[in-house]
């Protein structure tokens, strides 16, 4: 006949901090045996309202930084309108005098008739 096992040595039950009321047990159980509420951190809702905020930031900065491209697009636009419309108001002045100055040189000085 054989000799009796010798009982395993049992290892202390792990030292736990609950999260919900700061108790330190000495237990391996899934509960904290001073409030009842489990050692794990139910953090999901945390989480999912951290990354609201932090897409909601996000989104605003793009915006704000899309608004503030917008309105400088729209000022350098308006410039360079500004200045093709000046060159080419100038054109058309300068093809005024020209066709003007022709017509000068290539019809006479008629005088104005005398009733």
């Amino acid at each position: 006949m054989s000799a009796p096992a010798a009982p395993a040595p049992t290892a202390p039950a792990p030292q736990r901090v609950c999260p919900h009321c700061a108790t330190v047990a000495h237990t391996a159980g899934r509960r904290c045996p001073s409030c009842g509420r489990s050692f794990r951190r139910h953090t999901l809702a945390g989480v999912a309202a951290l990354l609201v905020v932090f897409t909601v930031i996000i989104l605003g900065g793009v915006a704000a930084m899309l608004t503030a491209f917008g309105d400088e697009l729209n000022r350098e636009l308006d410039s360079q309108v500004t200045t093709v419309q000046r060159g080419f108001d100038d054109d058309l002045r300068s093809v005024q005098r020209t066709i003007r100055r022709e017509l000068d040189r290539r019809l006479p000085d008629v005088p104005p008739a005398q009733p």
